[in-house]
């Protein structure tokens, strides 16, 4: 997020965590963001109840609370705090849905339950513009000692068939690549560590997901 949030050819970046401290150590790690806890006026269903804390800064945003509160909130009231406290607030009339050029899944779909899938890929749609970018990263715990080690998570294993099964089936999707898959057990201490887990092959797979630039779905 700080190299997007960075980059002159991003107007605005919007990240969210559940965990407050991973939004505070966050801006503590990059104090050139200039990252200050903005207090909600009243309460945000998109933010947890102990908090209600929206992180902003220079051309970015953290949102502590639940994905999923935030994504079904009508999309009006998604756009209101996904803007506030930003520049984009001021520009934005609330018109139409704000709607994202790109999406950066690094650790958000592998977290959530497995039975939450479905829904997450239908509302990735929704909050992307037509002919956008879905970046999402995925672990495959491809050889495993049992099937316990095989189910366990989080982070849950995604493999590309499963991958392909559920973008590729939903409507607002036109195509679905894999662009980089890594061997993520490279040290005899990453093989240890998930030996214990009953995880014998583990790999991270990169796919770009494009919207189709019609509206259909």
């Amino acid at each position: 997020m700080a190299y997007l949030a960075s980059n002159p050819k991003v107007s605005h970046v919007v990240g969210i965590d559940i965990i407050k401290q991973a939004a505070e150590e966050f801006a503590e790690d990059h104090p050139t963001l200039s990252l200050k806890d903005f207090q909600t006026d009243e309460s945000c269903d998109a933010t947890t109840s102990s908090s209600n804390s929206i992180f902003h800064g220079d051309d970015i945003t953290i949102i502590v609370g639940d994905l999923f509160n935030l994504l079904q909130m009508e999309s009006d009231e998604r756009s209101k705090y996904v803007t506030l406290g930003s520049t984009v607030s001021t520009e934005y009339d609330g018109s139409t849905p704000y709607l994202f050029d790109s999406i950066y899944d690094r650790a958000s779909m592998v977290a959530i339950d497995p039975s939450l899938r479905n829904d997450y890929a239908t509302y990735m749609g929704d909050i992307l513009r037509p002919g956008g970018v879905m970046l999402l990263v995925t672990i495959d715990r491809r050889k495993v000692a049992n099937d316990a080690a095989k189910s366990d998570g989080p982070p849950f294993s995604i493999d590309e068939s499963e991958v392909r099964q559920l973008y590729e089936s939903q409507g607002w999707v036109d195509t679905v690549e894999l662009l980089e898959e890594v061997d993520d057990l490279t040290t005899d201490d990453d093989k240890k560590r998930w030996e214990k887990k009953g995880v014998l092959e583990l790999h991270e797979l990169v796919f770009v997901i494009r919207k189709k630039t019609s509206e259909s779905k």
